[in-house]
């Protein structure tokens, strides 16, 4: 029929760099377990920043060959789509060709209910950031991460700093010091002083040396420049680079990780299998048991 079938389309333009990773892993990962196109129309603007394959390029998963795929990829026509899909009138008129994938209860869309409202003679239409496909995402975890690598040039940027840190530490922790937005999202609950994530990586250090490391090294990535009582410490770095794509590399590459709760932290652990530490107002770090691996993105 045209071409239509196993193509799973992807258009919810929400949040940042963490979220768009999110939702286009999770979509990569039920792709590629059930051998579907997928056409991501909101990762497009970040999809140069990691690197190229063959089956994966500009939000799109390419596995086998398809008529409408080829045509609904090109730059000309995902334009085309984007405004299509932004009127639920034309959806509708669409219906015969385009079945839309929605989450039950309004949560996340989970892999099981995917699965059952897909349909194998339609284009099949995700409109919701929130998709959740743990079990895919488990099995493919290692192609997801060689798909999702960023472009070489972040990483050897990343890796040189991390390098430098390690041949005079004998421990790297990353802080992701989110503040920027936080500052007003939910009411600023989850936007911490500078002192605050001053005593925390402190509290870090201090449990990692008395584990027998001696030299710890803190590196700070942060939306916001670190002020000067801050960056002036011992063994605190803040990577100046300020490039979103270095800084989400180069927490991946240390031993440890903390921040405030954000799908870009997330998606550091689970890249870099990272232990990591979400803080709150009333966090006290006092053992390295409370710093675990994200097992999803």
């Amino acid at each position: 029929m045209l071409g239509i079938n196993n193509l799973l389309i992807v258009y919810c333009d929400y949040g940042r760099l963490g979220n768009r990773l999110h939702t286009h892993a999770n979509a990569l990962a039920w792709c590629i377990e059930n051998n579907y196109n997928l056409i991501n129309l909101s990762f497009n603007e970040y999809a140069n920043f990691f690197k190229n394959s063959p089956n994966q390029y500009s939000g799109n998963l390419h596995q086998h060959e398809n008529f409408i795929f080829k045509i609904l990829s090109r730059r000309l026509f995902r334009n085309f789509l984007r405004t299509l899909l932004l009127s639920d009138k034309w959806l509708e008129r669409f219906a015969w060709i385009i079945n839309q994938i929605r989450p039950t209860k309004n949560e996340a869309l989970l892999e099981s209910v995917l699965s059952q409202q897909i349909h194998h003679n339609k284009i099949n239409l995700i409109k919701n950031w929130e998709i959740s496909c743990s079990n895919s995402l488990k099995i493919h975890q290692h192609k997801l991460r060689d798909y999702l690598r960023p472009h070489r040039r972040f990483v050897v940027t990343a890796e040189k700093i991390i390098d430098e840190l390690r041949s005079k530490y004998d421990c790297v922790v990353g802080v992701h010091a989110r503040r920027g937005d936080y500052s007003t999202y939910l009411d600023g609950i989850h936007y911490h002083s500078w002192e605050s994530y001053l005593d925390w990586a402190n509290q870090t250090k201090q449990i990692i040396e008395k584990s027998g490391k001696k030299k710890v090294a803190i590196v700070i990535c942060s939306d916001e420049v670190v002020p000067s009582p801050v960056s002036k410490h011992a063994d605190v770095y803040f990577n100046s680079n300020n490039k979103i794509m270095v800084d989400i590399h180069l927490l991946s590459l240390c031993n440890y990780n903390f921040g405030p709760p954000s799908s870009f932290g997330t998606w550091v652990s689970w890249f870099g299998k990272v232990p990591r530490l979400v803080v709150h107002n009333n966090t006290e770090i006092t053992s390295l048991a409370q710093f675990e691996v994200c097992d999803t993105c």
